[in-house]
């Protein structure tokens, strides 16, 4: 059987289907272009509005007896695909679902091909002769013990189900042995990882950085709730020369007043506490951080609030999100205002954010940084990480999977440019 794989949301679903592609190969299924295959399974997002509307047109594209829906939009809103024509509804990506898609299809299967995709596409390739990156994603955790108001993600994966550490480092081991040279630890929340087992993610970080070979980690989303009561260990963890000097800590508001509305388990003062405590530990620490805009009951004055925490936090780039109602959540029964108001807001503080990131990127215009090549870029360019995953547009040859020196000539509130350093 040969298969397509294209997935939407988030660095779990990626995985999911990086696992998915992984069981298929092993059953003997080739991976192949839209065109070719016999199976088309898309692994769907739920966690906007925008998203589901996006991804129901390209399954309405897509429909017919070839067509398998998959993921958090089918576990999670399976009323929005049904009047999809497909052959089977999944949930999460896994071997079990590998084993039922292989038994849906066979090699007399005769299906009409479609046309060329519309939109972007990801198929993941194991043989890394045809892979243009050496990014792999290993799955620590699925699942949410939060209670977000206005989160679907619960209803999707459920409550936060850890897998085992040894797992894990059996995964990280075969991504390594394989070529990888960097490796994504995910998660809903990584740092919740192991609440559950009676273990931490500081622990299993140490553990898959104990793997021999020469790789970097980035870790995963955290929570600050979760994050806060292991803050010590993460920041210990986090000195280990494999790992990034990156964090990815979603604040959501600025406002105490809307967390609490939210149901985040931490105040404004709580995540910029953990900020702090990172960055006296990595000064060249790189912050990611993700704000909702417009959630219900938002005034003024909150989004003031929100636009003097991303003044004060200095991030290198934040995923600004309009509120969207989520069928069944409980932020979805509360007054939804206008979406003037919300694009506005999301204006504004991107402007925010981009002057911020613009300034912080500036600063390394004439350094001369360390850097993993992970992915082949565009016209003889190829893409780099530094050490604190930064992103490298790097002139010349570097090989793929090597470290190497790159003198920065230029920045924009994005990437920095450079040129390789003999």
């Amino acid at each position: 059987m040969k298969f397509y794989i294209e997935t939407y949301g988030c660095t779990a679903n990626f995985g999911n289907s990086q696992d998915m592609v992984e069981a298929l190969q092993e059953m003997g299924h080739i991976s192949s272009a839209l065109d070719e295959a016999d199976a088309v399974i898309v692994n769907t997002c739920a966690v906007t509005e925008k998203t589901e509307r996006k991804i129901l047109r390209r399954l309405s594209l897509l429909q017919g007896k070839r067509l398998v829906v998959a993921g958090c939009l089918s576990t999670a809103l399976p009323e929005s695909i049904h009047l999809i024509n497909c052959r089977e509804r999944l949930g999460l990506l896994s071997r079990s679902a590998a084993r039922k898609v292989a038994d849906l299809f066979d090699h007399s299967s005769s299906t009409k091909p479609f046309g060329a995709p519309e939109c972007a596409l990801h198929a993941p390739q194991v043989a890394l002769a045809a892979r243009r990156d050496l990014c792999g994603i290993v799955n620590v955790a699925a699942g949410c013990n939060g209670g977000c108001s206005y989160c679907i993600v619960r209803r999707a994966r459920g409550k936060l189900v850890s897998r085992d550490p040894d797992e894990v480092v059996e995964a990280v081991q075969k991504l390594v042995g394989s070529g990888i040279a960097e490796v994504q630890l995910t998660a809903q929340d990584t740092a919740a990882y192991g609440l559950d087992r009676g273990t931490s993610l500081p622990e299993l970080i140490d553990k898959v950085t104990d793997v021999p070979g020469r790789f970097m980690v980035r870790v995963g989303m955290m929570n600050p709730d979760t994050a806060r009561p292991v803050l010590m260990e993460l920041m210990q963890a986090f000195r280990s020369p494999k790992v990034y000097r990156f964090l990815h800590m979603p604040v959501q508001s600025g406002s105490n007043r809307i967390l609490e509305s939210m149901g985040r388990r931490y105040t404004a003062e709580d995540f910029l506490g953990i900020v702090d405590a990172f960055r006296e530990k990595f000064q060249d620490l790189s912050i990611i951080t993700d704000v909702i805009v417009g959630f219900p009951g938002e005034t003024e004055e909150d989004f003031r609030q929100t636009l003097e925490l991303i003044r004060s936090l200095q991030p290198d780039k934040v995923n600004v999100t309009r509120f969207s109602r989520r069928p069944g959540t409980r932020a979805s029964k509360l007054y939804d205002m206008p979406d003037r108001i919300k694009k506005d807001r999301s204006r504004e503080l991107t402007r925010l954010w981009l002057e911020i990131a613009g300034t912080r990127n500036r600063r390394y215009v004439g350094q001369v940084l360390d850097a993993l090549v992970t992915e082949c870029g565009r016209v003889a360019t190829m893409k780099a990480r530094s050490a604190n995953y930064a992103g490298i547009v790097v002139s010349g040859a570097p090989d793929l999977g090597s470290f190497c020196k790159i003198r920065i000539r230029e920045a924009n509130p994005f990437y920095l440019e450079g040129i390789l350093q003999l």
